[in-house]
Order: C-alpha cells, then sequence, then structure tokens
C-alpha cells in the first residue's frame, strides 16, 4: 500500500511539473508572440512637427498596443529604463514620481506617466505588469521590438545605454529626462530623472495651471 501511495504521488508531482512547465512555456510564447507582432509591424513614429516626441506605436503590459493618441487630452510623461536598471534609477524615479502625482494629480484624470522598456527579451508583459504594480496604477509600462524602440527613443531624445552589471550581467540606463508632453500632444519641455519628489511636485503643479 505504502508503495501505491509513493508511486501515485511521483506521478502527481511528475504531472504538476509538465503542467508547470506547459504554463511558463504559454507564458513566454505569449510575450514572444507579442513581440514579433510588434517587430514584423515595423516602428509608427512621427514628430508631428515637433523638435521632441511625438506619435508611437508600443506594446502594452497586456500584450496589446497602445499610442500617444490613447493619453491626448492628458499631459504625457514619457521616460525610458528597464526593469534591470543601473543604480535601481528607474525605481527611484518612478516611486518620487507617484508620489508627487499623488499630490498634484490624485484622481489620475491629467497626467499619464509611461515607462518604456528598453530591454524586451527580457521584460516581458507579465515582468512588466509586476514591475508596474509597485506603484499603484500611476505608471502605465510597456515596451517594443528593438527596431521600434531605437525610432521612438531618437524621436524622444532617450539615449539607449546598456552596461555591465555583476548581477543581472547588464543593465539599462534611466533616460537622464522625463518628456513631457502637453495634453494636445506638443512638446512641452522636460522634467529631470534624478529630481526629487518635492521638485517633481513643482514642476507637474506648474504644467496642471497651465491648462
Amino acid at each position: 500500500m505504502a508503495g501505491g501511495k509513493l508511486a501515485t504521488g511521483k506521478r502527481y508531482d511528475r504531472k504538476m511539473l509538465t503542467v508547470l512547465a506547459a504554463s511558463a512555456l504559454l507564458a513566454v510564447g505569449v510575450g514572444y508572440g507579442a513581440y514579433r507582432l510588434s517587430d514584423s509591424m515595423g516602428p509608427l513614429v512621427d514628430s508631428e512637427g515637433n523638435e521632441v516626441g511625438g506619435a508611437f506605436r508600443l506594446m502594452d503590459s497586456s500584450d496589446g498596443t497602445m499610442t500617444a493618441n490613447d493619453f491626448r487630452g492628458r499631459w504625457m510623461l514619457m521616460m525610458f529604463g528597464a526593469i534591470h536598471c543601473a543604480e535601481n534609477a528607474c525605481t527611484k524615479t518612478l516611486t518620487n514620481l507617484t508620489g508627487a502625482l499623488k499630490q498634484v494629480d490624485p484622481d489620475g484624470k491629467h497626467v499619464a506617466a509611461l515607462f518604456i522598456s528598453l530591454d524586451p527579451q527580457r521584460d516581458l508583459s507579465e515582468q512588466l505588469r509586476r514591475y508596474a504594480t509597485q506603484f499603484g496604477s500611476r505608471i502605465v509600462a510597456g515596451t517594443g521590438s528593438p527596431a521600434t524602440l531605437d525610432a521612438v527613443t531618437k524621436e524622444y531624445h532617450a539615449p539607449i545605454e546598456k552596461q555591465p552589471d555583476p548581477e543581472w550581467g547588464y543593465a539599462y540606463v534611466m533616460s537622464p529626462r522625463i518628456v513631457v508632453m502637453d495634453p494636445n500632444g506638443r512638446y512641452a519641455g522636460t522634467i529631470e530623472s534624478a529630481a526629487n519628489e518635492d521638485e517633481m511636485k513643482q514642476r507637474l503643479g506648474a504644467l496642471l495651471e497651465k491648462h
């Protein structure tokens, strides 16, 4: 009897391992499928007359797409980095920005903050969702194919910098500035990514007073 229970337990363990492995492969497959779809569609970038910034099409963290038009009517903050971010700068910036937004835009109706990952091979939709959850509902996370990211970062004057990291192998550098687009999709300036919460609050407050 004991031997039968042991064999049954082993079969159950093998079955569970198979299910878990299949689930992991499915998650990777979905993310990879969206990545390839974005790549095949090619970058959609248009300056729309802006000296910095403009139209774009990227993947959001639900494996769908998002465009600049989705955020018209609100101030749009555009920043670039990665989950594996050099000196943990991305988390620091997003934490300060979230704190500032809670004060100047408590209902979340006037500002859309977009965090675009430069690391699509590691930052799949599920990883991006989990990362953005740290900051509540304030941060919209997304990414794109390398060709799309190259085009969008050039449009937003953001560098793509990758450096060795002893823990992760490599990490991406946070863009030094957050690009601000007004509710009509026009370039309205920048906010320093290294600014503290109070500095961001003052800058955002001044912008919201204009509209």
